[in-house]
């Protein structure tokens, strides 16, 4: 069977990563897309997954999303026909929902996300079945019209480190000594449509830098415009893509104006604090109710956790909390590889 495979989104990689390996021991051939989006290109070659770049993400500005995703849509449709695969699977890849719908291939769309309200219209009804944790409400997910959903206990960010073994490749990359006190920091998603706020990590990382001499803040910007900004602050910025899931072994302090990287840091093992102003979703919510993740916007209040985490460096019982956390959930995989299963039947 032949399954393809669409990423739209840096986390896809990490996501996506292991379980071509199993669909490909398990007999599938396996054939990946993606776009032009900022390091992802250059994640995938990291990564040794073969693919084939089509189509860029659209910006922050509705009538070029449009656009893009409109011309992206009518280049897969190309390539796929010629292709012609058994099965799309794609994790929130508005594209692949929609060229399965029209071409009549069976698809599968992985989704933890469900605030994502413009995005959920394009992809929930066009796709034959949903994966998603069960902290994503399955009556939301029918709200918008999915058809068939499969639920897993957990989040889909511990499939990231299938397969995994952190190396300190990553603090020599970027020159650091792991004797340092290392936080890692994530802006927010400013090119999402949903997103419509000023940033406040850049107040919080000015007064940790000013407060700690002993820290190195690792940035990891989204975009050029992010750059001009936060470059202001002296922080260390790669200067292309790193390996994060090894330097969250690494750093005592994660800082995140998003969501799936503080997902993907706390999973990881790394103390993490999500500053993301935004309507939470269900998985951001799952993991602050199981105290994987502490969640505050105020200022003060961020800065003042911070220097108290920084302080414990890495607070061993919340490591060991989170690790015991972790052995209750259900692998993401399992569940998809049962969906395909089902639909090949």
């Amino acid at each position: 069977m032949l399954i393809w495979i669409d990423l739209t989104s840096l986390p896809h990689v990490h996501f996506f990563r292991a379980l071509i390996k199993r669909l490909a021991k398990a007999g599938n051939d396996v054939m990946v897309t993606s776009r032009e989006f900022s390091i992802m290109n250059d994640m995938l070659e990291k990564n040794g997954i073969q693919y084939v770049s089509i189509g860029s993400h659209g910006g922050k500005d509705l009538a070029c999303k449009l656009a893009r995703s409109s011309g992206r849509v009518s280049q897969l449709a190309k390539f796929v026909s010629r292709e012609k695969p058994d099965i799309g699977l794609s994790k929130h890849s508005v594209e692949c929902a929609r060229v399965c719908f029209g071409l009549n291939i069976p698809s599968i769309t992985v989704i933890d996300h469900e605030t994502a309200d413009a995005a959920m219209r394009l992809m929930v009804p066009l796709s034959d079945s949903i994966v998603s944790p069960v902290a994503t409400p399955a009556d939301t997910l029918r709200g918008f019209g999915a058809r068939h959903v499969s639920q897993f206990y957990g989040v889909c960010e511990v499939a990231h480190f299938y397969d995994f073994k952190p190396k300190e490749d990553v603090l020599r990359q970027l020159g650091i000594s792991k004797n340092k006190k290392i936080v890692v920091a994530r802006s927010e998603p400013m090119l999402s449509a949903h997103n419509d706020h000023e940033s406040r990590l850049f107040s919080v990382l000015e007064s940790i830098k000013q407060g700690r001499g002993d820290v190195e803040i690792v940035f990891i910007p989204r975009g050029e415009s992010d750059l001009g900004k936060f470059g202001k602050l002296d922080l260390i910025v790669p200067e292309s893509s790193i390996d994060t899931l090894s330097l969250y072994s690494f750093a005592g302090l994660m800082i995140g104006a998003g969501s799936c990287m503080n997902r993907e840091a706390c999973v990881g093992g790394c103390p993490t604090i999500s500053i993301c102003p935004d309507n939470l979703p269900g998985v951001d919510k799952f993991l602050i109710d199981k105290k994987m993740m502490y969640y505050c916007l105020e200022k003060n209040e961020i800065v003042g956790l911070a220097s108290e985490i920084l302080s414990n460096h890495c607070n061993h019982s919340l490591k060991e909390r989170n690790g015991k956390v972790l052995q209750g959930f259900e692998d993401p995989y399992a569940k998809i590889m049962a969906v395909i299963h089902g639909i090949n039947e």
